[in-house]
């Protein structure tokens, strides 16, 4: 009985726990179900998204259509691309000033779409027990008008420069060639600069790091030098000049120079060949004709501003006054100017003088062989100007030859021959024969001249029909002796109607 007893007391005690196991789990269960429930109502009367909803990768969870609209408009708003190039800002701004914009209209409706779909029971029961996902996509759209105005090469900030060879060039302080390195440009198309930043914006948009992001300059795509510092032909070229190292030339025109250095003088006189420069006839042949053709003056066409005139024009068969470059004779002086391996200084080598040793001329500057020092003879007004350093030094009325006797003086443009004090004057035949002593002698054409009359009472108006000289231009006594000690023989006498 006691073992029957103690056997009735277990059962009784196992009863008891089933019964509170019971008890309990029904208690569990029903608040499993109050706790879902309540999400549930709260789910379904929430106005905002699910819990498991995504719009372009943020959690919308709670947030009303015109919340989450705002926040994608503030995340690209706030978004920043820089291109840098050495450390230097090329470009900066947001997806908006590159033109990237979302669809607002198109993002609205899909969002309030999403929102009215989401409320059925089967997605918020998902939601609750975290199996609903919905993904609305928003990525910024390019409007090309505006990203093409905005990324353009000519907007960057650093400023551009193109890609140059490697080059020789003289190096004074060696006097000698060397050369130049090779410089990698930064020019680039506005295409090829497009392409890039659109590239840059597409890595932002897909990156899991943010919409702040740098890039470097695509120094990859800009145009590269050919020609670098290690080139053989330049290396040979450097060394086959450098030969001559020391050699120069610097020509004179007055106070007008044009300077030739050692890499002029490689690129206009020289060829290399085997690794050797050797000097060109035929270029120095050529760099004469240039030279003459820019600074020979005699037997050229002449314009001539005129005292009382204005420009008046000298045949060129009646300018024997200038500058003529003798250019066999030039040639030869500039191969041994450079074999010389020194810096020479000189004029051309010029015809000076006549076969009776007269100047052709007096001075130049530059290609102007007056340079303010020159007797202007105007026949029609029978007077004289004698023009020193570009002032009038004196003037004077004037006799010239006797046009109604075939005595005209000579029109042209002529070097004062020489001078003579005193000069006994001689010539004509027959009646016409004469022999006159003058004080003051200047020629410049053939027995014609200008001296002084002082068997004349009056000068200029219309003497000279008439009462004219055999040719030569008769001026005052004063005048023909003010002239005659301030002026040089090679002077321009400027003969005109």
């Amino acid at each position: 009985m006691i073992d029957a007893g103690r056997k009735g007391r277990r059962s009784a005690g196992k009863n008891s726990l089933l019964k509170f196991a019971a008890m309990y789990g029904v208690s569990a269960i029903l608040g499993m179900g109050v706790y879902y429930g309540y999400r549930f109502y709260c789910e379904s009367n929430n106005s905002g998204f699910l819990k498991g909803t995504l719009v372009d990768g943020e959690d919308v969870y709670g947030m009303s259509a015109d919340e989450v609209l705002q926040l994608i408009h503030d995340k690209y708003e706030n978004s920043e691309i820089i291109i840098t190039e050495n450390e230097n800002e090329d470009l900066r701004g947001n997806l908006s000033f590159y033109g990237y914009e979302i669809d607002r209209e198109k993002l609205s409706g899909d969002l309030q779409t999403a929102a009215s779909e989401q409320k059925n029971n089967e997605n918020v029961l998902r939601s609750i027990f975290d199996r609903y996902e919905c993904e609305i996509e928003a990525r910024p759209q390019e409007k090309t008008e505006i990203f093409t105005k905005q990324v353009r090469a000519d907007a960057l900030e650093v400023a551009r420069y193109p890609s140059q060879d490697a080059c020789l060039y003289y190096d004074s302080q060696a006097d000698a060639l060397a050369i130049r390195e090779e410089i990698q440009g930064n020019e680039i198309t506005d295409q090829q600069l497009q392409d890039y930043v659109r590239d840059c914006i597409r890595q932002t948009l897909d990156s899991e790091d943010g919409l702040h992001r740098s890039f470097e300059f695509p120094w990859d795509l800009c145009e590269k030098p050919q020609i670098y510092r290690d080139d053989a032909g330049l290396v040979e070229k450097r060394d086959a000049v450098n030969e001559y190292a020391g050699a120069g030339l610097t020509y004179t025109f007055g106070d007008e120079k044009e300077e030739y250095d050692l890499m002029d003088l490689c690129d206009r006189f020289m060829e290399i060949s085997g690794g050797k420069a050797q000097l060109s006839d035929e270029k120095i042949a050529a760099f004469v004709e240039e030279l003459a053709a820019k600074y020979d003056t005699r037997y050229i066409e002449r314009k001539f501003n005129s005292t009382l005139r204005g420009e008046i024009t000298i045949k060129a068969s009646r300018n024997d006054y200038g500058y003529t470059i003798l250019k066999e004779d030039e040639a030869e002086q500039i191969r041994e100017d450079i074999e010389s391996r020194s810096h020479v200084t000189r004029e051309p080598v010029y015809l000076e003088k006549n076969s009776w040793g007269n100047p052709y001329y007096l001075a130049r500057n530059g290609t102007d062989d007056l340079a303010g020092t020159y007797i202007e003879v105007d026949l029609s007004a029978q007077h004289v100007w004698f023009y020193k350093n570009g002032e009038v030094y004196t003037e004077c009325s004037c006799v010239s030859g006797d046009v109604t006797k075939d005595h005209g003086t000579q029109t042209g443009c002529f070097p004062l021959a020489y001078k003579e004090s005193p000069s006994v004057l001689t010539g004509g035949n027959g009646e016409d024969e004469y022999e006159t002593e003058v004080n003051y002698w200047m020629p410049f054409y053939e027995g014609q001249g200008l001296h002084d009359a002082t068997w004349r009472y009056s000068f200029g108006g219309s003497i000279y029909k008439g009462n004219g000289s055999h040719g030569c231009v008769n001026i005052p006594l004063s005048a023909a002796e003010e002239i005659y000690e301030a002026v040089d023989t090679g002077t321009a006498i400027i003969i005109f109607y």
